[in-house]
């Protein structure tokens, strides 16, 4: 049996491009405590996370309502992360009975929002 044969072109123009890799939360995190740019994805993400209102403004409605007034300190839990801070004291500094776990919850949190800005070709223009 002959294949049939579609009229319908596959776009080319993805397959021909090379294909960026895109920034995990793993790898955010990571360079974030890196303190110098000198590469261009750390440069990325110093800047990306620079701009808070720019990552912060994609954390979804239900997970800041989850979150509580966690949600509206994420940007201090990332400068308390670049700081060097541990992630008892951070917890500690979001909420009275907070811990380590508050704090780890939190900068994933923020780390997904930073990458996804990153990833979806906003970091061209933070890096520059």
């Amino acid at each position: 049996m002959p294949e049939s044969i579609s009229s319908k072109s596959r776009p080319l123009l993805p397959r021909l491009l090379p294909q960026r890799k895109s920034f995990s939360p793993a790898e955010v995190r990571q360079r974030l405590m890196v303190p110098r740019a000198d590469h261009p994805r750390t440069a990325a993400v110093h800047a990306a996370a620079a701009l808070t209102s720019v990552w912060s403004s994609r954390l979804p409605d239900r997970l800041a309502f989850d979150m509580g007034r966690t949600a509206t300190r994420l940007p201090s839990v990332v400068l308390w992360f670049r700081q060097g801070l541990p992630a008892q004291e951070i917890g500690r500094r979001l909420s009275t009975f907070g811990g380590a776990w508050d704090a780890e919850h939190a900068l994933d949190v923020a780390a997904t929002l930073i990458a996804d800005t990153l990833n979806h070709g906003e970091w061209a223009e933070l890096a520059a």
